[in-house]
């Protein structure tokens, strides 16, 4: 897995519940039993990570059509979250 890797596209995996809470989101992993919450900038990117496989630029372009913020401050905070996701196995590479 190249987690963070501006270049691999990411997907969501499958057996995880989603729920929306005020600023974020809560997921359960089916396989694990284990809850993880996401603040706001995380959920959009779950959001995105559901529309298509994405790489960390496409995310951060999405991100700034949005948010109030040049690609070269988000794109590190991207690549930080893509990590995250995939070391807890809630998002993986696409092949």
């Amino acid at each position: 897995m190249n987690s963070g890797d501006s270049s691999a596209m990411y997907r969501r995996c499958e057996d995880l519940v989603v729920c929306d809470l005020d600023g974020g989101s809560a997921l359960l992993d089916l396989n694990t039993s284990t809850y993880f919450k996401l603040n706001g900038t995380a959920s959009f990117i779950w959001e995105k990570l559901g529309d298509q496989p994405m790489d960390a630029d496409m995310l951060a372009e999405e991100l700034i059509k949005v948010y109030d913020v040049e690609k070269a401050v988000c794109l590190p905070d991207i690549q930080y979250v893509l990590n995250e996701l995939a070391t807890a196995n809630l998002i993986t590479d696409q092949p």
